[in-house]
């Protein structure tokens, strides 16, 4: 958005090198060396990681004598201050960030001119693994919980919405039956219902005003039609266990961006020209599937 393609993939691989070194410096256990005797990039049902999983029953960030949040320092050096002056400024493109207030049940959107590397650090607090970012006396956690991202605010800024989908909405071999992977689909189904319950808002709002515009009405209101998106790879997703989402491990990261790149790549040789004119996402179909299915017989 400020400096081009070339200054973004640059600062995003910084961010996640420095990520990947704070985890290493840091003793992050959770290492994937290929090929591993549990299953290529899950780990979930290695001995440390179900180890890890028990502690975390009984530590919390408030009790572990050794937390430090190893996050902030990274985001305000990826952030400084003069870029985020520029990101605030009128002029910059819409960003929205959201978190979640852990004291009312409420999502908070932060956008300009409040963005800061703080309100990012907020957005991106699990408790599990960090301390409640307060701001202005109010306690946040990760915005994925009510916004997975959140879309209304995007509506009154643009006409096309491109989701990245980064946890699974289809798995095979549903349901599942080892403990580690009921929790795994648990979790994302939990991060999945925003962005789909949002979603069939926005449809709901497309399939009235294409009602009107068939019974030959006028709508002038202040509603247009959204056209959707969305760029994903639930096969490869699903290879992976929830361990991993803590894992700061540089095999990890750079696997994830060379299939994130080519699943990006795949989608705008398909639907690269329906941005603009139509939605190359079957939403009827996706939302009937996923709202509507019928109960197995």
């Amino acid at each position: 958005m400020q400096g081009g393609p070339a200054t973004a993939r640059r600062k995003l691989r910084d961010f996640w090198t420095a990520i990947a070194r704070r985890g290493f410096q840091l003793g992050n256990p959770l290492f994937f060396p290929e090929p591993n005797p549990f299953g290529g990039f899950n780990l979930d049902l290695s001995p440390l990681s179900v180890a890890l999983e028990a502690v975390g029953l009984v530590v919390s960030p408030y009790t572990n004598p050794f937390y430090t949040d190893a996050l902030a320092p990274l985001v305000a050096k990826a952030f400084p201050p003069e870029e985020l002056a520029a990101l605030n400024a009128t002029a910059a493109p819409r960003l929205f960030i959201t978190a979640t207030n852990v004291s009312t049940n409420a999502r908070t959107i932060f956008t300009q001119p409040d963005i800061s590397a703080v309100s990012l650090r907020a957005s991106a607090g699990l408790p599990t693994a960090f301390k409640a970012v307060t701001i202005n006396g109010v306690p946040y956690w990760d915005g994925g919980y009510l916004g997975n991202p959140a879309l209304s605010p995007l509506l009154e800024d643009a006409q096309d919405l491109l989701l990245v989908l980064v946890n699974p909405f289809e798995r095979p071999d549903m349901p599942p039956h080892l403990a580690p992977a009921i929790l795994d689909r648990i979790r994302e189904i939990t991060f999945n219902a925003s962005v789909v319950l949002e979603v069939n808002a926005i449809q709901a709002i497309n399939n009235l005003l294409a009602e009107l515009a068939q019974a030959g009405f006028a709508y002038t209101g202040r509603y247009k039609t959204i056209r959707l998106h969305a760029i994903r790879n639930d096969p490869f997703i699903s290879t992976l266990g929830f361990t991993s989402t803590n894992s700061t491990s540089w095999d990890l990261l750079s696997t994830l961006h060379d299939v994130g790149f080519r699943t990006a790549d795949e989608w705008l040789a398909r639907h690269r020209g329906a941005v603009g004119t139509r939605s190359s996402m079957d939403v009827r179909a996706e939302l009937d599937r996923v709202l509507k299915a019928p109960p197995p017989r």
